[in-house]
C-alpha cells in the first residue's frame, strides 16, 4: 500500500500540471518505470525499457499535437506557446523536457517516500519523534534526502580544466558526482551514518538536489509531496511496521529506491 501510493502520488501530480488525462495515468507511470528499471546484472537498454520510451514518444506527439490545436490551461500547452524573440520551442524538444518531467519528477519523489518510511521503521525512536509532532515531518524528510537519496550520482563534463586537492580534471573529461557520498562525508556532518532528524543540516546544506545553477528545479515540488503525503499517512496510522522478507529494491539506471515495501499498520 505505501510503496503504491508514493508511486501514485507523485505522477498523478506531474500529470495534472501536464495535462495529461486522468485515464492515461497509470499507462504513464508504468512505461516510465519500465524506462529506468534494468534486471540485476543488466548493463544495457532492455527491449522492455526500448519498448517504453517508444511509446512515450508516441504518445507525447499526440499530446502536443492536441495541445497546439486546442490549448488549455496547464503545462504543455504553455511549452507549446512559449516564444523568446521569435524562437520557439519545437515537439522534439518539448517532448525531450516531457522525458524529463515524468521520469525526475516522478521516479525520485515515489523512492524518497518510501526511503523516508522504510528508514523510519529502522529507526522507530526518529519515527516516534514525527508521529507524535507532524511539525517533526520537514526533518523526517530532509534527513532522508540526506541519509539515503534517490539520486545517488550525477554525470557531467567538465568545460575547463579543474584542480581539487592536487589532481587535475582536463576539460572534455566525464566526472561522476557522488551525491550519496557528499551527503555522509563526515567532514560535513558529525556521525553521518546515523540517521538522526536533530542533526544539524542548514550551515552545511545537502547534495541531494545538487547545488548551484544545477539546483534541481523541481526540488520544492518534491519537498511539498513529501511534506503532505508522509502528513496524510500518519494522521491515519499511529504505527506501522515493514516486513524485511517482502521488501525488494528495484535496479535502476541512476536512482536507488524500492520495488516493493509491505507494510503493517495500526491505525489511528
Amino acid at each position: 500500500f505505501v510503496a503504491d501510493l508514493a508511486g501514485k502520488v507523485p505522477m498523478d501530480v506531474i500529470s495534472e500540471m501536464l495535462g495529461v488525462p486522468q485515464a492515461d495515468r497509470e499507462m504513464l507511470r508504468r512505461q516510465s518505470d519500465l524506462l529506468i528499471h534494468r534486471e540485476e546484472g543488466v548493463t544495457d537498454v532492455p527491449p522492455a525499457g526500448v519498448e517504453a520510451a517508444f511509446a512515450l514518444v508516441v504518445y507525447y506527439a499526440e499530446l502536443i499535437a492536441d495541445r497546439r490545436a486546442n490549448p488549455g490551461d496547464d503545462l504543455v500547452s504553455a511549452l507549446c506557446a512559449a516564444e523568446v524573440d521569435g524562437d520557439r520551442l519545437t515537439d522534439d524538444e518539448i517532448t525531450s523536457f516531457l522525458f524529463l518531467m515524468v521520469v525526475a519528477g516522478n521516479e525520485t519523489t515515489t523512492k524518497l517516500l518510501a526511503h523516508a518510511w522504510y528508514w523510519g521503521d529502522r529507526n522507530p525512536d526518529e519515527r516516534a519523534k514525527a508521529l507524535v509532532d507532524p511539525a517533526r515531518i520537514p526533518d523526517w524528510v530532509e534527513e532522508t534526502l540526506r541519509y539515503d537519496t534517490s539520486s545517488q550520482m550525477l554525470a557531467r563534463v567538465t568545460t575547463a580544466d579543474l584542480t581539487y586537492y592536487g589532481q587535475t580534471i582536463p576539460k572534455g573529461d566525464r566526472v561522476l558526482l557522488l551525491a550519496g557520498s557528499a551527503n555522509r562525508d563526515e567532514r560535513a556532518f558529525a556521525d553521518p551514518d546515523r540517521y538522526d532528524f536533530d542533526r544539524d543540516r542548514e550551515s552545511v546544506g545537502i547534495a541531494s538536489f545538487g547545488v548551484g545553477r544545477h539546483f534541481c528545479m523541481g526540488a520544492s515540488l518534491a519537498r511539498l509531496e513529501a511534506h503532505i503525503v508522509l502528513e496524510e499517512l500518519i494522521k491515519r496510522v499511529e504505527s506501522y511496521e515493514i516486513d524485511p522478507a517482502g521488501t525488494r529494491r528495484v535496479h535502476s539506471v541512476n536512482v536507488r529506491g524500492f520495488e516493493s515495501l509491505p507494510t503493517s499498520v495500526k491505525v489511528r
